[in-house]
């Protein structure tokens, strides 16, 4: 069975206090355990803030040189209430 997981990149404009994001030139990355990374173009996204787990700031320069085809990622762990 393959599974998937999903990463949302794209550069911050704006937010407000529950966290609501405006992100533009965002492309979604489709992870899966059986095939390399997919890249779907978004660009101008809105994310809710009940839906945001994890912000970060990423290296250009150093993911311009990953090669997303080789990369694979296990499924994530259910979440436990």
């Amino acid at each position: 069975m393959v599974h998937t997981q999903y990463l949302l990149q794209g550069t911050l404009k704006g937010f407000d206090q529950t966290i609501n994001l405006i992100l533009d030139e965002s492309h979604e990355r489709v992870f899966s355990s059986g095939q390399g990374v997919e890249q779907v173009v978004l660009g101008l996204y809105i994310i809710r803030g009940d839906n945001v787990a994890v912000i970060g700031e990423i290296d250009n320069e150093l993911d311009k040189q990953m090669e997303l085809s080789s990369v694979r990622a296990e499924p994530l762990n259910a979440v436990v209430h």
